[in-house]
């Protein structure tokens, strides 16, 4: 039997089911080694799940990875010019910043390898759930390259600066158990377990109202850099803005009821 030419497969796959949007990384033959095609893949399933109001997209790959990373073979065949360089490594950070901005949860389902830009693709995520037997590493410095990403920021967020740039300084690998354990992933769960355990949030998470999901997720994204008065005003504004939405009453009027809200995102 021939076996199945993926040359031409798209290098992501967006699927919508309900309120659930998922951009699976489709490049198994390579572990899912990012390309400009599989970057601009996510963005275009990002700005899609956005379109189509999607409550939470979650980020998940083909095959036995994750993401392991930059494809080495491409850039081994490839001399690329300045431009293309510079292309190339802003396709990358802009990607990551989709991912960290995007108006609703983003959860990243990582099983097996999530290496250099693929552990940056999932902790760009608002949630990381992984396999037990997952592995994140930050290999850059180890190959004379550098992180991207923006994870010199999320990583330091999750697990304090100090330790952060001792992942990224002795290229560490942590195995999802590990990670869950110091805060880089969400959670880690046995492999046969891991897509329960990502439908089981995602059904929490559709159920909250999203204006609210989307201020906090813009606020949270402000920590560090903003003072204690800026954030004071902005969850104040917030606030505001909530109490006058049909959402806000709906919150209300179940609470009265002592029933389940429905919120349309209104």
């Amino acid at each position: 039997m021939n076996q199945k030419d993926t040359t031409r497969d798209p290098p992501t796959i967006y699927h919508r089911d309900g309120a659930v949007s998922s951009i699976r990384l489709n490049r198994p033959d390579s572990l899912n080694a990012v390309t400009p095609a599989l970057y601009e893949g996510v963005r275009e399933g990002l700005d899609r799940a956005a379109s189509e109001d999607a409550r939470v997209v979650v980020l998940e790959g083909e095959g036995r990875a994750f993401c392991a990373g930059a494809d080495m073979q491409q850039h081994d065949e490839t001399r690329r010019t300045p431009k293309e360089r510079r292309d190339y490594v802003w396709a990358a950070q802009n990607t990551c910043r989709a991912v960290q901005t995007h108006p609703q949860p983003v959860v990243a389902k990582v099983d097996g390898y999530a290496i250099g830009a693929g552990a940056e693709l999932a902790l760009s995520a608002d949630f990381v759930l992984a396999a037990d037997d997952a592995e994140f590493r930050f290999p850059e410095v180890g190959v004379g390259t550098y992180v991207g990403g923006g994870v010199s920021y999320t990583l330091s967020q999750r697990v304090g600066a100090a330790r952060a740039k001792e992942l990224i300084l002795s290229a560490a690998t942590l195995t999802g158990d590990e990670a869950a354990e110091e805060g880089v992933a969400t959670s880690a769960h046995p492999a046969s377990e891991l897509e329960g355990a990502v439908r089981e949030l995602t059904e929490t998470l559709v159920q909250h109202a999203p204006i609210p999901m989307e201020f906090a997720k813009k606020q949270f994204g402000r920590v560090g850099t903003a003072t204690r008065d800026d954030m004071l005003t902005a969850e104040a504004e917030a606030l505001l803005a909530c109490m006058a939405t049909d959402d806000w009453q709906e919150g209300v009027d179940a609470f009265a009821e002592g029933r389940d809200p429905s919120f349309e995102g209104e």
